[in-house]
């Protein structure tokens, strides 16, 4: 199992855009299988809060989850409300399982240092299992950052294929290296990052893209 858990807002009404059909494609090609992941849709705080509650917990074997959803600066918005980053923090800190390794936000705007700062916090943040988190700066076109995304986790799939006994700060330093070789100007025009727990400092956050 990829240990992927894909979780969407709405992006419009009355269209069926959607991720899924990209994850699905990836799945397949990777695992040949497009059911080696875990995909649902939420439409508010508290829909968000039972569906990580239920599919991330201590009991399951999931290592990874995807938010896709519309953002802005303090908020990311399920179907039908807005979700503040507080009830986001609280979430993911009250329901996570100690396997989630990392958190890739697919939203405009969400992924800065200052939010990134509040989720490592040493008291309220989320839980020091979660080695990174990763996402976009600014607001990003759908179909360069939906790009992206995909190629993210297919170098991650990838590379845990390849090295499958190397820990987690492996994985995420090599996928990064991959792409800072790579993809560095799209990076630098979403203001894509991957903020990892700061060696020696696990409640600092320190960027690994290199957008120079």
């Amino acid at each position: 199992m990829s240990g992927l858990v894909v979780l969407e807002g709405r992006w419009e009404n009355n269209r069926n855009i959607s991720v899924k059909a990209l994850f699905d494609l990836l799945m397949e090609m990777q695992f040949g299988n497009i059911h080696e992941y875990h995909f649902e849709n939420f439409a508010t705080g508290e829909s968000l809060r039972a569906i990580i509650r239920h599919i991330c917990g201590p009991y399951t074997q999931k290592r990874y989850i995807y938010i896709g959803a519309h953002g802005q600066n303090h908020h990311i918005y399920g179907s039908v409300e807005s979700i503040t980053r507080t009830h986001l923090n609280n979430t993911l800190r009250d329901y996570l399982g100690g396997q989630i390794r990392g958190i890739f936000f697919g939203s405009c705007l969400f992924c800065n240092e200052n939010n990134i700062s509040f989720f490592f916090e040493e008291r309220h943040g989320v839980p020091n299992n979660v080695r990174w988190i990763s996402g976009y700066g600014v607001s990003v076109d759908w179909m360069q950052s939906t790009a992206l995304d995909i190629i993210f986790w297919q170098s991650l799939f990838r590379i845990k294929e390849n090295y499958p006994d190397e820990n987690e700060a492996y994985i995420i330093e090599s996928v990064c290296k991959y792409l800072n070789d790579t993809m560095r100007g799209l990076m630098r025009e979403l203001q894509f990052q991957v903020f990892r727990r700061r060696p020696g400092n696990p409640h600092e956050p320190e960027a690994l893209i290199n957008w120079d």
